[in-house]
């Protein structure tokens, strides 16, 4: 038979304790069964519930045992064992959850509506004891019920008690006339398991070795996430020094200690945010409200910002000082600003929260321009020169033994030169205290429409401008066999451009290179009409339904207004870029699209943010457009 693998579960029960727990289960074959161990005066019910689950799951079989001590949500802890048991000097004790908490009227409603949902989960844990649901309610209520091994066995909550008799003298007579079921005071609990402690000298001194150095490892628990706090680490040092002081009695001055320091965040109870994380998940939450309550949408919100709605900006730089350890109960709305301002997670918050409505922005305005456009980085602002390599000469038939024969491919060049295009944003204080969620939400998403704007109009610029390339012929143009004659849109004129399209030989001269068109490109004017005809299954210009041409039916409508303003008629086909590409959008290499900076400044009680798109649009090859200037 296989001996249980061990785990003890000692101290206060911790967002750490569960994590201990899991590592130590991933590393244990699940089915050998379980001994745990639990010297524990309960702790965070969260985490408890959490190792309760764990435990109970285990398909190998746990015997669960009491050392010392499974107080509150240790003891529901406990009931996870297929075999519960208890040394018989060992202590229980069962109560209702509780919290500490500031608020206002509706907020401690609510958090008592929390606990007793709380209460509800954990009655489904001491269900294992097989007493009714009416009388465990009666040890979840506001009172502490303490219960000796024996006491526990009689109501189920343990199915053994480990004798200690035999290492033990006798207890008092007077001890045991002591007892009775629900003693009400835990003094006489502690009196009590006195009485039975043994007698032997050394054995005290152990006992009273052992408990000094558990009080003090308790104590350090409490501590261990608040020792960077001020005068934290002195407070631990005079608790650990004083015996009379207990974990929790430690963890008590502690709270009061830190509470002297902060002030209610904006009147609400904000339960969410805990641990280690807890400043970087407030300000992925605090940016979610902030957004969405600006009316722009946020898939998938973080599950903390339920907690902040009703927190406004000030009350998030409130927030965001008391997590940092600052006080604010003396400040107004305008110092607390100030104050937030000088740290570096406020102004991270509203610039993350401005980066991102810029982002969307960019993102959601119209970007018809970047379907048929092809797309690099460039590494610089200096002039940059594309080499546009012809096609490959022709395969040469080999006589046996004959030597293969060279070929070279020609090349063309384009050349052009990105620049910088920026705003700067400034929020004043005055509107982050008015709580102006304008100023780093909606006007930041308008910067980004504006940068995709900019794309278009130097793209369609591109277009409209035909410029002149670097063989001296106009983009479009009849030496570059992609200018029609001006012909309206319909069936047949697109049919007479794509078989222009598609006899586009090389630089070379060698071989077509067979552009395929697979986008239209109309003017807003044109639109409608061009929608009927790559709709239509048939050429809605005849009465006779000749069937629609198939490639047409596969084109990409691209309508933009920017041509309008340049010819109401004119329309454009163009290859992919992938196979062939005609305009290019380039971006200097490594910067985002576009680009945000915030900047505080202290002479003017200002924050700014500067907007920049590194941005050029140029032609690399004339193949890949046609253009008709239509009737």
């Amino acid at each position: 038979m296989q001996l249980p693998q061990k785990i003890s579960i000692t101290g206060s029960v911790t967002e750490a304790t569960t994590e201990s727990l899991r590592f130590q289960l991933d590393g244990f074959d699940r089915a050998v069964p379980l001994q745990v161990e639990i010297n524990s005066d309960g702790g965070n019910v969260a985490d408890g519930i959490a190792c309760f689950n764990m435990l109970r799951s285990w398909p190998g079989g746990i015997t669960v045992e009491v050392v010392g001590w499974a107080l509150s949500i240790a003891s529901v802890i406990l009931q996870s064992g297929t075999i519960r048991r208890a040394h018989e000097s060992a202590l229980l004790m069962v109560h209702a959850p509780w919290t500490s908490t500031t608020g206002n009227a509706d907020s401690l409603r609510g958090s008592a509506d929390l606990l007793d949902q709380v209460r509800e989960s954990m009655l489904i844990a001491y269900r294992r004891t097989g007493q009714p649901d009416a009388v465990i309610r009666t040890w979840l209520d506001g009172t502490d019920h303490w219960f000796t091994a024996a006491e526990a066995q009689a109501l189920g909550l343990i199915d053994e008690v480990i004798s200690d008799i035999a290492a033990i003298p006798a207890a008092p007579a007077n001890a045991v006339a002591a007892r009775h079921p629900l003693p009400p005071v835990f003094a006489q609990r502690i009196n009590m398991t006195a009485t039975t402690q043994a007698t032997n000298p050394e054995a005290i001194r152990a006992a009273a070795v052992q408990a000094e150095s558990q009080r003090r490892n308790d104590i350090r628990a409490k501590f261990s996430h608040f020792v960077q706090r001020e005068g934290v680490a002195e407070l631990q040092a005079r608790c650990e020094a004083d015996p009379s002081i207990g974990a929790q009695a430690a963890a008590d001055r502690l709270l009061a200690h830190i509470g002297s320091q902060c002030s209610p965040i904006g009147a609400h109870y904000i339960p969410s945010f805990g641990g280690d994380n807890r400043l970087s998940d407030f300000k992925a939450a605090a940016q979610d409200v902030l957004l969405r309550r600006a009316g722009v949408s946020v898939s998938e919100p973080h599950p903390g910002a339920r907690d902040l709605q009703r927190l406004g900006i000030v009350g998030m730089a409130e927030a965001i000082l008391s997590m940092t350890g600052k006080a604010t109960r003396d400040m107004n709305p305008g110092s607390v600003i100030s104050a937030a301002l000088s740290t570096s997670d406020f102004p991270a918050l509203l610039a993350n929260t401005a980066g991102k409505a810029m982002a969307l922005g960019y993102e959601s305005a119209p970007n018809g321009h970047t379907l048929w456009t092809a797309e690099r980085d460039v590494a610089d602002f200096k002039q940059q020169t594309l080499v546009n390599l012809s096609e490959a000469p022709g395969l040469l038939e080999i006589p046996e033994l004959a030597e293969y024969k060279h070929g070279q491919m020609s090349d063309g060049a384009a050349a052009f030169q990105i620049a910088a295009y920026g705003r700067i944003l400034q929020i004043s204080r005055q509107a982050l205290v008015n709580d102006d969620l304008s100023a780093f939400t909606i006007m930041p998403k308008a910067f980004g429409v504006a940068a995709r704007r900019l794309e278009a109009d130097k793209v369609y610029g591109v277009l409209n401008g035909n410029p002149t390339l670097g063989d001296g012929f106009a983009l479009f143009s009849t030496d570059h066999g992609n200018l029609g004659a001006a012909a309206a849109l319909s069936i047949a004129s697109l049919g007479t451009a794509r078989s222009a399209m598609r006899q586009q030989k090389g630089l070379a001269g060698l071989g077509y290179v067979d552009p395929q068109p697979k986008f239209l490109i109309v003017p807003a004017a044109l639109e409608t009409s061009a929608e009927q005809i790559l709709s239509s299954l048939v050429d809605p210009s005849r009465n006779n339904a000749t069937p629609n041409a198939e490639f047409i039916r596969g084109l990409t409508l691209v309508a933009d207004p920017r041509l309008d303003a340049h010819s109401v008629t004119a329309w454009y086909l163009s290859a992919s870029p992938s196979q062939i590409e005609g305009i290019l959008r380039a971006y200097l290499a490594g910067e985002p699209r576009p680009y945000l900076e915030e900047n505080t400044e202290f002479e003017r009680d200002a924050i700014s943010y500067k907007v920049r798109l590194d941005f050029a649009a140029g032609v690399i090859d004339y193949r890949g457009l046609y253009k008709n200037p239509g009737a």
